[in-house]
C-alpha cells in the first residue's frame, strides 16, 4: 500500500485514493458473505473404464458455467458413515454425490441428504426412472439407470453346438455342454460378496416366484435348489464366487467365461477392445413363472448442510447431467442406459443389440422395496450363498435361518412384516 498510494497520490487526490485501493483490494479478496466460487466436489462411484467419458461431461459443464467439477469416488458402502461424519460436523466435503440407488435409505434416516423438491426434473425424464421417495419427499434425481444384460459368446456358442439360453432349463443345458466341450464350467454368476449376489439371488428368486424379502417361500427354495445344483455338478466356475461389474468384464475377456450376465457399460469396454462383435447381447433367461431384472444404477443427491452459493452450484450440476447432452454423452461414451428417451441419438450402430437388450430387460424391471432392512436381506442372501454352495449346506433349514433373520431385523428397525405385495 505505501509504495501504491503515493503513485496514485500524483494524479489522484489522496481521499479518492484510498477508496480505489480498498475498492481494488475488495474485488482481489471476495465479499466475505459471498466467498469467491470454489469448485464444486462430485462423488461417483466409476469403473476405470466409465471415467474418462464423465470427466468429458463435467468439462463441457464447466466450459458452460465457469464452475469446475472434482471428481472422487466413495463406494455406495461407505458414502453413509463419510456423509454422517462431515455432516455431523457442519463440515460436508462433497456437493453433489451419485449413490447406488439400492443403498438410499440409509442417508434419509440418517438425516444425511436434503430435499430437493424445488428441483425441476426435465420433462423429457422418462417417469419410470424417478427415484422412490420418502416420507412423500423427493431426496434424489435420477442420473444413469442399470439393469443386467447378456453376453454370449458367438463363437464358442457355435463350436459348443447349443444357442444362448433363454431359460433357467437351458441355461443348465448350455453350461452342461460347455464342460463337456471344455472339461471345465465356463458359466460365471455374478456372486461376489454384497450387492452383486443379492442382485443374482433375487432376480433367480423373482423368476421362480418367490419373495427376495421372504426367502424361505417356494419358490425362494426352489431358486436357491437350482443354483445349488449348477454348483453341485460343476456348471458354474468358481471365478463366481469374485464376479461383479469389473471382474466380469475381465472373465469375458480372458474367455474364462462363455457365457455371463453384467452391466451394459461392459459392451463399451469390449467395443473400445475391438471385441464386441464376438459376444451376443441379449435380455437374458427367464425362471419358471418370468423374467425379472433388479433395476439399479445410480441417482443423485445433495448432502444436509450444503447450503447458498454451493447448493445453487450442486443443482446446476445435477441439472446438466439430466439434460439431453450429458446424457447422450454418457450413452455413447459409457453405453449406459438414459433417463431419457431422447438422448439415443448418439448410440454406436455396434452398440444397438445392446440397447435393445436394455429395453427388453428394463420391461421386466424390479425395483428394490424401500424397506429399511434390505442391508439385512442382502445379508441373508450372501449367508445362504456361502453356507449353500462354498460349505454344501442343505437348503430348506438354511432359508429358513435367513427368513427368521430378516423378520427380526424387521421388528427391530419397526419395520411391517411380512412385506406386502
Amino acid at each position: 500500500m505505501s509504495r501504491v498510494t503515493p503513485m496514485l497520490g500524483r494524479w489522484l487526490p489522496s481521499r479518492t485514493v484510498l477508496l480505489g485501493v480498498l475498492a481494488v483490494v475488495g474485488s482481489a479478496c471476495g465479499r466475505s458473505d459471498e466467498p469467491a466460487r470454489a469448485r464444486l466436489t462430485f462423488s461417483a462411484s466409476l469403473a476405470e473404464d466409465e471415467k474418462p467419458t464423465v470427466r468429458d461431461v463435467l468439462d463441457r459443464f464447466r466450459a458452460e458455467t465457469g464452475i469446475a467439477v472434482a471428481l472422487v469416488a466413495v463406494t455406495a458402502a461407505d458414502l453413509p458413515e463419510k456423509l454422517k461424519v462431515e455432516v455431523g460436523a457442519g463440515r460436508p466435503t462433497i456437493d453433489l454425490f451419485a449413490q447406488d440407488n439400492l443403498a438410499l435409505r440409509a442417508l434419509v434416516d440418517g438425516g444425511l441428504v436434503q430435499p430437493l423438491d424445488d428441483v425441476a426434473v426435465p420433462d423429457a425424464v422418462l417417469p419410470a426412472m424417478a427415484p422412490p421417495r420418502f416420507d412423500a419427499k423427493r431426496y434424489f434425481l435420477p442420473f444413469r439407470p442399470n439393469v443386467l444384460v447378456t453376453y454370449a459368446n458367438r463363437a464358442r456358442f457355435g463350436e459348443a453346438g447349443v444357442a444362448p439360453p433363454r431359460t433357467v432349463a437351458e441355461l443348465r443345458v448350455v453350461g452342461e455342454a460347455f464342460k463337456r466341450r471344455r472339461g471345465a464350467p465356463k458359466v460365471t454368476l455374478a456372486l461376489a460378496e454384497g450387492a452383486p449376489a443379492a442382485i443374482t439371488v433375487a432376480e433367480l428368486v423373482l423368476g421362480f416366484g418367490g419373495d427376495p424379502l421372504v426367502l424361505n417361500d417356494q419358490g425362494s427354495v426352489a431358486a436357491f435348489e437350482f443354483l445349488a445344483g449348477l454348483w453341485r455338478d460343476g456348471l458354474l466356475a468358481r471365478e463366481s464366487l469374485v464376479a461383479k461389474y469389473d471382474t466380469q468384464v475381465d472373465h469375458l475377456v480372458s474367455e474364462t467365461a462363455w457365457l455371463a450376465q453384467n452391466w451394459p457399460f461392459t459392451s463399451g469396454v469390449l467395443a473400445r477392445q475391438g471385441l464386441l462383435d464376438r459376444f451376443e447381447v441379449y435380455d437374458g433367461w427367464r425362471g419358471p413363472t418370468g423374467a425379472a431384472h433388479v433395476v439399479g444404477g445410480d441417482v443423485l443427491g445433495i448432502p444436509r448442510g450444503i447450503t447458498g452459493r454451493r447448493r445453487e452450484d450442486a443443482v446446476r450440476l445435477a441439472t446438466f447431467l439430466m439434460s439431453r447432452e450429458a446424457q447422450e454423452r454418457l450413452v455413447a461414451g459409457n453405453a449406459w442406459p438414459a433417463i431419457r428417451g431422447d438422448a439415443y441419438g448418439q448410440v454406436p450402430v455396434a452398440q444397438r443389440e445392446t440397447f435393445e437388450a436394455v429395453r427388453l430387460a428394463l420391461a421386466g424391471g424390479w425395483h428394490r422395496p424401500g424397506v429399511p432392512y434390505w442391508s439385512d436381506v442382502s445379508d441373508a442372501m450372501n449367508e445362504a450363498v456361502r453356507r449353500i454352495l462354498q460349505g454344501g449346506a442343505p437348503v430348506r433349514p438354511v432359508l429358513d435361518g435367513a427368513h427368521a433373520a430378516i423378520a427380526e431385523a424387521a421388528r427391530r428397525k419397526g419395520a411391517p412384516y411380512p412385506p406386502q405385495r
